[in-house]
């Protein structure tokens, strides 16, 4: 007799099938509904065998290299969905944090230096021998630098970005072969194959750990050995030593926004404990590290049908494809526009009115495609010319894209907008700008910097009040941080955080505008197409810099947030709208010491709002949790600063 019961088994035995359908490179549910599954199951059943089977079986008949087997177990990690129990497992210990990569686990084993033996996880104690794909994979380290050991392991992520899974997509067509759902599955099916194991060109590998075979680790802690494993030429997903719930939230924050504008599928963070010395007193269970823990955000999935394909011309001049799909709720929020990526996406599943898909939203981020359901007759059509200018569309397998950058208003627009974004400059929304556009009072960044009061005066129910504060706004924002004013650039391929890296080796503009590739390329983190982007950007947008400066933009480095200062210590939020710009009140708090987050937490010390006394959401929950709320001349008060 069944000691667990009918229902416990019936849940085993999804699992187990869906596991294997997965680790082959097939699955037919999504990850979401077969956490569900094992969600269900453990609570009926916590100790089931099938949670010590990590991975899955490899099964003969599907046995594409031969068996290995790991040195040591590759365990799977425990998840968590809710923040409390992430912070008793800390128990205020600093963690390594990560993001948590949505591919396939591999092991590299070294020796004498050298790549040796590519192998998966398989069921966690037994691999397959994935040697010859893993070499065409171009971040996979060859030969190592940096470690004097004869005999070592990486163990790391191999995944597919969502750019180079549309070329990857273009390469099968040519090739004749079924099309994968996702970037995740790509990577498993690939590996999996007899064939074409050189489509593995189009992966990337992540490494996470390392792992000492005949020497003592010459590191006391995981900062240290992301560190060695740097020096050692591995890429790295970005990390982070968390102190305490503060900067643990942050750290969150920081996954769920790179989950949204990232172009690597993520799911989640990874935690490890810092010290080294704690891993080996807590050890393991069959399953999984005891010092280690994953978070992952509730995601729900939905189907819907496709009522139109809309595109838009982005300021880069590609041309993006939407979902106007009936609506559906997803995490409480109703989604009737889903993204598509690009024109390859679309030309590959041959998406259309009438096409059932599959959507997916999770990290209450923007929902995305997943997969066909059931797909309505006829072909996809894709746009010949520019829906903002009517220009020949120009097609490179993957996007679209409108070669009028000078002409096409859309990139115009666009181009303003982001500028309007990064300067910070608030209330002059793309509504209003619209307005300025079609009176020829704007028709680039630097004619902002021309308008008159009288000149917002002409906008739709704008009247003085309104129009004096839009003109002071944009004149605030003459003196930014000189990382701010070239990320208002938009240049491809450079965000705030790759400009301030630039700026540590080139400290003022005229050095910038000045270096060459050869000098960029030296930098760590920049490599030949990325320096080339910057050099090349930075000569297209030579003329707008100019002038910029001659209406009298006076970019100057970011000063570092201060130390100490009368608000040190303490947390802030700002809602609504006060007599300052957000921008001028968020570097005051940040030079006096404190730090400004976007949402009211447990962690929230101050909440600026215009009336202490309203009853909005924000103002509700602050109370409850005992935040204090501030008036902006409170705020100026508590500064010491007219």
């Amino acid at each position: 007799m069944n000691k667990y019961g009918d229902d416990v088994a019936l849940l085993a035995e999804k699992v187990l099938f869906h596991r294997r359908l997965y680790y082959a490179g097939k699955p037919e549910i999504s990850d979401h509904e077969y956490d569900a599954i094992e969600d269900s199951l453990r609570a009926l059943a916590p100790e089931h065998p099938v949670f010590e089977e990590v991975g899955a079986a490899l099964v003969s008949e599907n046995l594409r290299g031969k068996k290995v087997t790991h040195a040591s177990p590759m365990l799977s990690l425990a998840k968590t969905y809710k923040l409390e129990d992430l912070q008793t497992w800390m128990k205020g210990r600093p963690v390594l944090g990560t993001y948590k990569i949505d591919g396939v686990s591999l092991s590299l084993n070294y020796k004498n230096k050298r790549l040796e033996l590519g192998k998966t996880r398989g069921n966690g104690t037994i691999g397959e021998d994935v040697t010859e794909k893993v070499r065409w994979v171009p971040d996979c380290v060859l030969k190592v630098d940096g470690l004097q050991a004869s005999e070592f392991e990486i163990r790391g992520e191999l995944y597919c970005k969502q750019d180079r899974f549309n070329q990857l997509l273009v390469e099968m067509q040519k090739l004749g072969l079924d099309l994968p759902s996702s970037p995740r599955n790509i990577v498993a099916g690939i590996l999996g194959r007899k064939q074409h194991g050189e489509l593995a060109r189009f992966f990337n590998f992540f490494a996470f750990d390392l792992i000492m075979v005949d020497s003592k680790e010459p590191y006391t802690s995981e900062a240290e050995k992301f560190q060695l494993m740097n020096q050692m030429r591995f890429r790295l997903p970005p990390y982070q030593v968390v102190q305490n719930d503060t900067e643990l939230e942050a750290f969150l924050n920081q996954t769920q926004q790179f989950m949204q504008d990232g172009d690597v599928g993520i799911d989640g963070a990874v935690f490890s404990l810092n010290e080294l010395s704690l891993h080996r007193e807590l050890g393991a269970t069959s399953h999984h590290p005891r010092y280690k823990m994953s978070f992952k955000w509730q995601g729900q999935t939905a189907t819907s049908k496709i009522r139109d394909i809309v595109w838009n011309t982005s300021r880069l001049g590609v041309v993006t494809p939407v979902a106007i799909v009936d609506p559906v709720f997803l995490s409480d929020a109703k989604i009737t526009n889903i993204t598509l990526h690009n024109a390859a996406t679309v030309k590959a599943y041959n998406l259309k009115a009438g096409d059932e898909i599959e959507i997916v939203r999770s990290g209450e981020v923007i929902p995305k495609f997943l997969r066909v359901v059931a797909a309505d007759s006829g072909a996809c059509e894709l746009p010949n010319t520019c829906p903002a200018c009517g220009t020949d569309l120009e097609y490179d397998d993957v996007r679209l894209i409108c070669t009028n950058t000078k002409g096409c208003p859309a990139q115009k627009v666009g181009s303003i907008l982001n500028w309007i974004r990064c300067a910070g400059i608030d209330d002059l929304s793309e509504k209003r700008l619209g307005v300025l556009i079609e009176h020829d009072l704007v028709a680039e960044v630097s004619d902002l910097y021309k308008l008159k009061v009288e000149d917002f005066l002409k906008l739709p129910l704008t009247k003085e009040t309104m129009a004096n504060k839009l003109f002071r706004n944009i004149q605030d924002s003459k003196n930014l941080p000189l990382a701010q004013f070239l990320n208002g650039l938009g240049i491809k391929g450079l965000g705030k955080t790759g400009w301030e890296l630039l700026l540590e080796n080139f400290p003022d503009l005229t050095q910038l505008r000045a270096a060459s590739i050869e000098q960029i390329v030296e930098i760590k983190g920049f490599a030949l197409k990325l320096a080339e982007q910057v050099v090349v950007g930075l000569q297209e947008k030579s003329d707008d810099i100019d002038k910029l400066l001659a209406v009298g933009l006076k970019p100057v480095m970011s000063a570092k947030p201060a130390s100490s200062g009368v608000l040190a210590g303490k947390v802030f939020v700002i809602t609504g709208t006060h007599e300052s710009p957000r921008k001028t009140l968020s570097e005051a708090i940040e030079q006096a010491g404190g730090k400004v987050t976007g949402s009211v937490t447990n962690n929230t010390d101050v909440l600026i709002i215009a009336d202490p006394g309203s009853s909005s959401s924000k103002a509700v929950k602050a109370r409850k949790l005992g935040v204090e709320l501030w008036d902006e001349p409170t705020l100026w008060k508590e500064i010491g600063e007219a």
